[in-house]
């Protein structure tokens, strides 16, 4: 067995702040592409192939973001055969979440009837988290979305929240009217749902906030909140929900 000096752990600490770091710069950095199209774009891959599965993936993001906050997640997603993805540009600082999930019902509705197609996918981001979750529990989400995966999102809140100038996030705020609403709902039936969080993740405190009762909940070392969305860890994760048509 090797024992970890206080050097070793030291570093490796600093390894993963500094990688967290990076990542969160990333995440802003990539915002302007965001911008430029209604879809992401990709880069060409060379190992494409079609795949059978043809449920689409919705991303929604969270506060201060757009859908480059997927770039990387969607590009890897798309060497692993996905082509079916779904944007939304959503204003979370400016709107409150029951009106940003009921515009997520109405577009997964309408998406799904143009298509011919009874099930959707949904990966979101932080506050994208608990937008996505209003609308599965309370706005009839619960079967139309087959795959709910969160991604370092306050489930129960975050006290940061409680100093925001903005009055829509301070619904994220422990025990808002919001957050209780939603956890006193019983957990999704039909939709398979899955937490995911990260140990060095600031931006929810106290990190008990990041958990989701009644669902699958995997707590990630190394990994913060931008990091989650650049983590081949998550991305094994999520593939391995997505894929799994027998998990319950």
């Amino acid at each position: 067995m090797k024992f970890k000096t206080p050097l070793h752990q030291a570093s490796r600490l600093g390894w993963d702040i500094a990688r967290e770091s990076a990542a969160s710069i990333l995440t802003y950095e990539l915002y302007p592409l965001g911008l430029i199209s209604k879809s992401l774009p990709t880069l060409p891959t060379l190992s494409l192939k079609d795949s059978p599965r043809k449920r689409p993936i919705l991303f929604i993001h969270g506060v201060f973001h757009n859908r480059s906050t997927f770039a990387w997640l969607k590009q890897r997603l798309q060497a692993r055969g996905f082509r079916n993805f779904r944007e939304m540009d959503l204003m979370p600082s400016l709107r409150p979440i029951p009106y940003l999930a009921e515009q997520v019902a109405r577009d997964v509705r309408l998406f799904l009837k143009k298509n011919a197609l009874s099930e959707i996918d949904i990966i979101a981001h932080s506050m994208g988290g608990v937008v996505a979750r209003y609308f599965v529990q309370l706005l009839g989400g619960d079967g139309p979305v087959r795959n709910l995966i969160t991604l370092g999102t306050p489930h129960q809140g975050t006290e940061w929240s409680k100093y925001s100038v903005l009055p829509h996030l301070r619904e994220l705020k422990p025990q808002s009217r919001t957050l209780e609403l939603l956890n006193q709902c019983s957990p999704p039936k039909k939709t398979r749902s899955v937490a995911i969080s990260g140990e060095l993740d600031i931006v929810i405190r106290p990190k008990e906030c990041m958990w989701w009762d009644g669902v699958r909940n995997i707590h990630l070392s190394r990994v913060g909140h931008a990091g989650l969305l650049f983590s081949n860890r998550v991305l094994e994760i999520i593939l391995s929900h997505l894929n799994d048509e027998k998990l319950k």
